[in-house]
């Protein structure tokens, strides 16, 4: 559940202008195309055939991308599941730096070079739960992104599946 909701930041998850700009195709640097997913979502992600229902708050302040998901009971769930996402860009490496840490003690460390067009590719460099993974997202309008995790680095089998919406109500 951690890596793929981590997904959602980007896990992503997460400005009109920024957003925008992603979906014109053009090339991203700094924590701009971050700006998309500042506001709040409401969610339906988990294993292929499982997913549950989340919702994603993200706030962009001072270069850093804070975003919180949590998942309430339900089905066979006893507890609200919480992840909290930080993502920041690294000039010197020239890449997207994200840490994932969630109430159960998992955590993952992720990667993502810049990217043109609507399409994050994500990649696991440290993770408390190997194998490492990857994942990707896709910026389908202004108001919805797809996310797909694979449970190894070299995985085309999705594992982890999910979409988030735009929610319309302030908070």
């Amino acid at each position: 559940m951690r890596k793929a909701f981590g997904l959602i930041a980007f896990i992503i998850a997460l400005g009109a202008p920024a957003g925008a700009q992603m979906m014109s195709g053009q090339s991203t640097m700094g924590m701009g195309p971050m700006q998309y997913y500042v506001g709040s979502w409401s969610c339906m992600a988990g294993p292929i055939g499982k997913p549950s229902k989340a919702t994603a708050t993200y706030t962009l302040d001072s270069g850093i991308l804070r975003g919180w998901i949590l998942v309430p009971p339900q089905g066979k769930m006893k507890n609200v599941y919480a992840l909290e996402i930080v993502t920041t860009y690294d000039a010197k490496s020239h890449r997207f730096v994200q840490t994932n840490l969630g109430n159960d003690a998992n955590w993952s460390i992720d990667y993502a070079k810049p990217w043109t067009g609507n399409t994050e590719q994500w990649v696991d460099h440290a993770s408390s739960t190997p194998p490492l993974g990857h994942s990707q997202t896709i910026r389908t309008s202004q108001n919805r992104f797809d996310f797909t995790g694979y449970a190894s680095l070299t995985s085309m089998k999705p594992g982890f599946k999910g979409y988030c919406t735009r929610s319309t109500s302030a908070m």
